[in-house]
């Protein structure tokens, strides 16, 4: 009798297994993922390690953006389905475990026909990948002074910067199948040359044109080597006149948008290939329109990343002189800092008005951007407290100003060598680039040397100070 017990409670028990079994089987095919999920969830803890559950329980968790879940059982479920590679390329690069993604994509790529359509998508995704693997050895270490999230339709009215910079302003276009996107124009301080983004053919590139005596020259792309059959947007160019700063979605982004940097040579007239920056300015979202202020020690740059539809966050940050790597052997910390999930702060005034109103205040009374350490920043001279610090502030202070008018003389001289055909003229115009140039980068790699020179009167005094 008891076996025979037994032997019912073990039939009724596999019937009702099988019956929740092909319920679970039934929302998953109609897509009720929710609820197939609290199916698998129980049938996994009577069967841990069947392939097709933890891969069934696995893509409801990535139908319900649960990352760190979905992973584990796409692990779990083994090589019986080899679609689990390709959602584990996704998830492991959203995650930031890069390598593995590029590994997964791989071997799922492996899986194909030859002829497979979808191939050439998935070897774009590949190469992603491992461009992220490849930066993500190098993130660089930076120090944020402030950050805001705030509308995308307006973001650039919170990039608060000196007029001599230059102005940025922003339109929307509509594009092809109901997208939007930024038309950004750069104009410089002296209003004698633009760089602006424009749609092409359903795509954005960058275009340059330049102040003539009637009017601008006619537009044109900004180089071959920038605009590409992908999406180019969001021009700057530095005060130095060859250095610009662009966001390209193109094959050698990590994800959407990211940031990339290049320079103009003039004895070619050419333009270098452009550089991804790299993490943590860019990431798998949208990263875009990076400022730079050399002489204020400031930088501004937007992103999507962590952010609901239509809002971006606007982060303010100090640059780096030279690129600083950010250096651990725990991976976590790293990829915290990659994030930018972690990150040095640094507290600073914050104000609105104030740096359009900078040119108009004596000397003494103008707010300044000086990084005496890691826990302090000067925005007035009044606030050296070492009096031959205070001197050497004011001998960088000219040499600066001195810096920011050769890169006017600069710029004018290259828009002028651009703007001719006149051989004669140009001949004339080489020499004179190039002496001045040089006369530039002495001069920055004195900006530099008096620089650590000011930092280092000033600390002495502080420590001496705190050491009472």
């Amino acid at each position: 009798m008891r076996f025979r017990l037994i032997f019912l409670f073990l039939i009724t028990s596999a019937s009702l297994f099988s019956q929740r079994a092909s319920e679970g089987e039934i929302l998953f095919n109609n897509k009720q993922y929710a609820k197939a999920r609290s199916v698998y969830e129980v049938l996994l803890k009577k069967k841990p390690n069947d392939a097709l559950y933890n891969y069934r329980f696995a893509r409801c968790c990535y139908e319900l953006k649960e990352i760190e879940q979905a992973i584990s059982h796409f692990e779990m479920s083994g090589t019986k389905f080899p679609i689990c590679d390709l959602y584990l390329g996704e998830l492991y690069f959203k995650t930031y475990r890069f390598d593995e993604s590029a590994s997964a994509y791989q071997t799922f790529i492996k899986t194909l026909d030859s002829t497979d359509i979808k191939i050439p998508d998935l070897k774009l995704k590949l190469k992603r990948s491992e461009n992220a693997a490849r930066l993500f050895n190098k993130v660089e270490d930076i120090a944020i002074v402030d950050s805001v999230v705030v509308n995308k339709s307006e973001f650039l009215k919170f990039y608060k910067f000196s007029s001599e910079l230059g102005s940025l302003t922003q339109e929307t276009l509509n594009m092809p199948h109901k997208r939007k996107a930024d038309k950004i124009k750069y104009m410089t301080q002296r209003q004698d040359r633009m760089y602006f983004s424009d749609s092409i053919r359903g795509n954005m590139n960058i275009f340059t044109s330049y102040k003539l005596l009637d009017g601008w020259s006619k537009p044109v792309s900004i180089s071959d080597v920038i605009n590409t059959t992908a999406n180019e947007n969001y021009p700057f160019l530095l005060l130095d006149g060859v250095t610009v700063y662009f966001a390209s979605d193109g094959e050698n982004s990590i994800g959407g948008y990211d940031l990339f940097v290049t320079r103009f040579n003039p004895s070619t007239n050419t333009y270098l290939t452009p550089e991804n920056i790299g993490f943590p300015f860019n990431s798998p979202a949208n990263d875009y329109m990076m400022v730079i202020d050399e002489q204020n020690k400031l930088g501004w740059f937007a992103t999507d990343r962590n952010q609901p539809t239509g809002k971006v966050a606007i982060y303010t940050f100090i640059p780096n002189d030279t690129k600083t790597i950010f250096r651990s052997e725990n991976k976590e910390m790293l990829k915290s800092v990659a994030q930018l999930k972690t990150y040095r702060k640094i507290s600073t005034v914050k104000t609105d008005s104030l740096v359009e109103k900078q040119n108009q205040l004596p000397e003494s009374e103008k707010q300044i951007e000086f990084v005496v350490n890691d826990s302090t920043v000067y925005t007035n001279v009044n606030q050296f407290k070492n009096p031959e610090a205070l001197k050497l502030w004011n001998d960088l202070h000219k040499l600066s100003n001195d810096y920011k008018n050769k890169q006017k003389d600069l710029s004018t001289l290259r828009a002028k060598y651009e703007n001719t055909d006149n051989s004669e003229m140009r001949n004339v115009l080489v020499p004179q680039i190039l002496e001045l140039e040089n006369k530039i980068l002495e001069m920055k790699k004195q900006l530099s040397i008096k620089t650590v020179e000011v930092r280092n009167a000033e600390v002495k005094i502080i420590e001496k100070n705190q050491g009472k």
